[in-house]
């Protein structure tokens, strides 16, 4: 009976303080390239990253040929504005410029007339700054 006691006494407090009181929690170290991952992941599939603004048109045809010659020749003229190429069946366009407010593309628009006489202001969606 003294030894059963014994053991009782003994183990009971053992037992008390068996469980730890921090409440730390578990720390993750995790790969910083994972964070990266996650971050492109995010980028990837963001919904909606595009808001509504201009870009001028200053070219269009059927040529691939041609649309790229085009292209590395404005590239080489004004590499301060990002150029996008769309297909429309059968054409191809080329497009300058992400501009918020129609100001800021008339702007531009009237400094490349006198390079591209044919070009036109067009409402897109535009990539945000």
């Amino acid at each position: 009976m003294k030894r059963k006691l014994f053991t009782l006494l003994f183990l009971a407090p053992a037992a008390l303080y068996a469980q730890s009181t921090d409440s730390t929690g578990v720390t993750v170290e995790a790969d910083q390239r994972i964070d990266k991952l996650i971050e492109k992941r995010k980028e990837a599939f963001r919904i909606d990253s595009t808001e509504s603004g201009f870009r001028i048109q200053i070219y269009s045809t059927t040529d691939r040929k041609q649309i790229l010659l085009e292209e590395e020749k404005f590239k080489s003229n004004y590499p301060e504005l990002t150029l996008y190429m769309k297909y429309d069946s059968p054409n191809f366009k080329l497009r300058v410029g992400d501009f918020k407010s129609k100001l800021e593309a008339q702007y531009w628009f009237n400094k490349l007339q006198a390079d591209y006489p044919t070009l036109f202001l067009v409402p897109d969606k535009v990539n945000p700054a």
